[in-house]
């Protein structure tokens, strides 16, 4: 039985590129042994109730139109298995590897598009790394029904699961499909949506082919944040990133890296101090990391915002397993610029709230639909317009609070990877687990050979954070806004210097105190020491013993952004 491929699905899969796969790789850690016959089982139960593992695509012959579906009559499980062995010494880098070199290799197109992989030797126990395309779901959907692969409990029923999640995503289909008056409300939005993917479509042609479209476009806007156009020609009109040490030409060699879990009770507390959620406080702190490997790479940062793409689940609630790509990209640009890490958190919380409210997310969906009718070519080049304005992909799944079993075994860790589109060559990856939550890199050996050090980088930003909140400097007002001031100062061999009384809370970690803008007065200087937006120094008076006038004294107490003076 054919099955037509849904438009955005169809995207995913014409997005494939030699530097870049579409495929989405993630593996589950443990700590013993995993029978390679209780895999097996495992997955014929509990994931080829899914029938699409079981499809391979089947392209038009005459090339024009959206693939399909179609019953693999060849289908053996075995062809999807493979099992192999870590050279010594077995340990984490010799995982990285492996992983690495099986990132790139590409699927077999005449097969369904996935494939799981038994690592064994690592250490005393064993790592299964999952190999699945894009066109096949969205990275919420295929967690969800790994996840149906494992128990609660150990030694539970290796078919219950699965055959439940699969009762769950038919059930939605033939729920949908009983209420007259829902399927003609869903038709109706879906010739609307039809209607609205045709107009973006051939706007997003016209953006392409003549960019001084994107000028019109945005001269018409009405101020509504809801018109797609409106929404298009902003997102379009992001100005280009500057090339940096993430980004550059493309190779086909990746590397991958992750942190140890990190408890999540101790994000919450950082979180907690700031009034933050758990999410600002872990990006705010890979922002933080980045900016220190940008600094080891001599990159400027004092001006520096760095734009990332970011995955949102647009599904309503209890639709998890139903596969195929429901998720929509939404920007997001993180400070860089700023130096003082409670000053970063705060300015990321602020962004992200305003990006909560918009509603880029549900645009992005109509985009990404709307491309995966339009010619392959058109497609590359909307892709290519869009992924030319960030530097990364950056993705927090929020996973299961309590410990699981798969074949039996205690998981002891998760972590996975989405591709990356276009020439995007660093992919952030965000996953908690059993009370801890562990942070991945996936890299561009070109580029940043060494991901190991950027999350170094992340581990010493929130060791900062946490000694502010247990000593309670947290509370302090973050003086420091980022090292423009200074930079420019350094420049000219006038750079500020720091007496002795200067508190460390208000100095970044790590950083040559000369390089930070000095808490207490200095030399006699009267002015305030705060940086206002466009890198100036403020014009002001400092007020009483402070070094700032009384408006950044309010700003760095509890705000993130100066007033302009």
């Amino acid at each position: 039985m054919t099955e037509p491929m849904a438009n955005v699905d169809n995207f995913w899969l014409c997005m494939d590129d030699p530097t870049n796969l579409m495929v989405i790789t993630g593996f589950m850690e443990f700590a013993g042994p995993v029978s390679p016959k209780a895999l097996a089982d495992t997955i014929e139960k509990r994931l080829l109730c899914f029938d699409r593992f079981k499809k391979r695509v089947v392209r038009p012959i005459s090339g024009v139109g959206t693939p399909n579906w179609e019953a693999d009559p060849h289908f053996d499980l075995r062809s999807h298995l493979r099992r192999v062995a870590l050279p010594a010494p077995g340990d984490r880098r010799a995982l990285q590897d492996m992983v690495a070199d099986l990132t790139v290799t590409p699927l077999d197109p005449s097969k369904p598009l996935w494939q799981a992989h038994l690592i064994e030797n690592y250490g005393d126990g064993c790592a299964i790394f999952f190999r699945l395309h894009h066109c096949i779901a969205d990275g919420i959907a295929l967690i969800h029904v790994l996840l149906s692969m494992t128990d609660a409990q150990p030694g539970g029923d290796r078919g219950a699961a699965g055959a439940g999640a699969c009762r769950a995503g038919a059930g939605n289909a033939r729920r949908s499909s009983v209420l007259g008056r829902t399927v003609h409300r869903l038709r109706s939005a879906a010739q609307g949506a039809r209607r609205l993917g045709q107009v973006v479509s051939r706007e997003l042609t016209e953006a392409v082919s003549n960019p001084f479209h994107l000028v019109e476009l945005a001269r018409q806007g009405t101020g509504l944040a809801t018109d797609a156009l409106t929404v298009l020609a902003r997102l379009a009109m992001l100005p280009a990133h500057p090339r940096n040490a993430f980004r550059g030409n493309l190779g086909v060699r990746k590397c991958v890296a992750w942190t140890d879990p990190i408890p999540i009770g101790n994000v919450k507390t950082v979180g907690k101090a700031v009034e933050a959620t758990l999410n600002d406080v872990l990006i705010a702190t890979v922002t933080g990391a980045l900016r220190r490997y940008l600094q080891k790479r001599a990159d400027p940062v004092n001006t520096l915002d760095l734009v990332v793409s970011v995955p949102v689940n647009i599904r309503r609630r209890g639709t998890e397993f139903e596969l195929g790509n429901k998720f929509s990209l939404v920007f997001l640009s993180l400070p860089v610029h700023i130096e003082d890490p409670v000053l970063r958190l705060r300015e990321v919380k602020r962004r992200m709230d305003n990006l909560k409210h918009s509603p880029d997310a549900f645009v992005g969906f109509q985009i990404l639909s709307a491309l995966g009718v339009s010619p392959s070519g058109i497609s590359r080049r909307a892709a290519a317009l869009f992924a030319n304005k960030t530097t990364a992909v950056l993705t927090n799944v929020p996973g299961p609070r309590q410990p699981l079993y798969f074949a039996g075994e205690p998981v002891a860790n998760m972590m996975f990877w989405v591709p990356r589109i276009g020439r995007v060559g660093l992919g952030i990856s965000i996953f908690s687990y059993n009370g801890n939550v562990t942070v991945g890199l996936a890299t561009d050996a070109a580029l940043v050979p060494d991901p190991e050090s950027v999350l170094e980088g992340f581990s010493e930003d929130f060791k900062y954070l946490m000694g502010l909140v247990r000593s309670g400097r947290i509370f302090d007002g973050p003086l420091v806004l980022h090292d423009r001031y200074a930079e420019g100062r350094a420049k000219t061999g006038d750079a500020p210097s720091v007496p002795e009384s200067t508190p460390k809370s208000a100095l970044n970690a790590g950083e040559d105190p000369a390089a930070g803008i000095p808490v207490g007065r200095n030399g006699g200087d009267d002015r305030c020491r705060a940086i206002t937006a466009q890198g100036t120094r403020c014009r002001k008076s400092a007020g009483g013993e402070s070094p700032f006038c009384h408006i950044h004294q309010r700003a760095g107490a509890g705000a993130v952004r100066t007033e302009e003076a």
